[in-house]
């Protein structure tokens, strides 16, 4: 939990590379949950696209290094 996670949105979209392959912690899915934070976690490439889509009160956490 020591990374700077964007919680001021409705909703965080987390890219978890090109292959899906980054895991998201648990504390992360409770920290979003407690937070009401709408959490959608796809591969990086997906991710974007529906950042693209619902760019308002969305904020994103992309992996882009594979």
């Amino acid at each position: 939990m020591e990374e700077n996670i964007p919680w001021k949105c409705t909703c965080l979209v987390i890219g978890t590379g090109a292959y899906g392959r980054l895991p998201v912690m648990d504390d992360v899915k409770r920290e979003a949950k407690d937070r009401r934070v709408k959490l959608v976690v796809l591969p990086t490439a997906e991710a974007i696209k529906v950042l693209e889509k619902h760019p308002k009160k969305t904020n994103a956490v992309l992996h882009v290094t594979c």
